[in-house]
């Protein structure tokens, strides 16, 4: 096993969708923060051999992304041909500015629906039920003097 298997693009692209910083995506996996970088640059000056990184880069990619049944994580951070043959899971594309969410001219809230719901009912009880009665009502006697 050679550490020239890490695709430190893809390790990076894990750790920016999943939305960690070093430290957070190091005190995950068990790693140094250091570690982490070097997953993410290269290099061999962090681990005692590139056995040791290939292994790290496992932890690192099933920490964040989950195990298969077979043990290897769901996110592929190595290096193969099997992704110029559209096998495995691809990651999707890192947008860093994201558009502004736009907003409701009129947002609709339950209380604003509940408030309505109780005018409807009181103008109905006044006109369908307390003006019927209050004209079908006889007058009162006339007081004499």
């Amino acid at each position: 096993m050679n550490a020239e298997l890490i695709d430190p693009q893809a390790v990076l692209r894990l750790r920016t969708v999943c939305k960690l910083d070093h430290a957070r995506a190091a005190n995950l996996c068990g790693l140094t923060v250091a570690q982490v970088r070097e997953l993410e640059d290269g290099g061999y000056s962090q681990f005692a051999s590139r056995e040791l990184k290939v292994q790290a880069a496992l932890r690192f990619a099933c920490a964040l992304s989950g195990a298969q049944p077979n043990g290897m994580p769901v996110v592929n951070v190595f290096r193969s041909h099997a992704g110029s043959e559209g096998l495995g899971l691809q990651m999707p594309h890192v947008n860093f500015e994201t558009p502004p969410a736009p907003k409701q001219k009129f947002p609709d809230s339950p209380e604003f629906f509940k408030l309505l719901l109780i005018f409807v009912v009181m103008v109905f009880l006044l006109v369908a039920v307390a003006m019927p009665l209050l004209y079908t009502l006889p007058s009162p006697p006339p007081k004499l003097s």
